[in-house]
């Protein structure tokens, strides 16, 4: 498998003040202060090479069955609370210790079959606890070749300006493990399949 490659974009906090004094023309003893620009929105994305079609890895990443797939090395527990895996379908994620939340819901937004791609905004709880206004999640799938494809997550947030400090609480670190339990799945069952006996 190629090595992760991690892309991060859009994540720019400005924090320090410029303070500039000025005395124009007889006007003493003036001063003025750039403002602080704090930019609190912005994506973060990585990608993962799959050596499987991508119609196989967007079967796991389209459907409930990434839920088979990641619980419990990524996740202690994830409960369907509405949907069969459509749009408006609604999961309560429960995570193992030491992640920044114990739980949070999710609701699906968007599904595109023909692009293979879903998006999934936190819906209650988690990161809009803690002074998000946003924080979507996108899976792509990407034909490479016939036996390979290119996985990808992004995720995208809005932040409220005086809760800014919380951004360190985005972390691709759950995203990525998930993207390499569907590669670690896809590959077994693909060398079962290889090592299968002909019926």
């Amino acid at each position: 498998m190629s090595p992760l490659k991690v892309l991060m974009s859009g994540l720019f906090i400005f924090t320090h003040a410029v303070a500039c004094k000025a005395q124009p023309h007889n006007l003493a003893d003036q001063s003025q202060q750039a403002a602080i620009k704090v930019i609190t929105s912005g994506n973060l994305s990585a990608v993962m090479e799959v050596k499987a079609p991508a119609i196989e890895a967007w079967d796991i990443f389209g459907t409930l069955k990434l839920i088979d797939v990641v619980v419990p090395s990524i996740f202690k527990e994830i409960k369907v609370l509405k949907g069969d895996g459509g749009v408006g379908n609604i999961l309560d994620l429960v995570f193992n210790p030491g992640a920044p939340f114990s739980s949070y819901e999710e609701r699906i937004h968007k599904v595109d079959e023909r692009k293979m791609s879903k998006e999934i905004d936190v819906y209650r709880g988690g990161f809009l606890e803690v002074g998000f206004n946003m924080f979507r999640i996108r899976w792509d799938v990407e034909p490479k070749s016939k036996t390979s494809c290119i996985t990808k997550v992004t995720l995208e947030f809005d932040v409220k300006e005086d809760s800014v400090a919380n951004i360190s609480y985005v972390s691709m670190q759950p995203f990525i493990g998930m993207m390499k339990a569907v590669a670690n799945y896809l590959a077994k069952n693909q060398r079962s399949l290889r090592h299968s006996p002909n019926i």
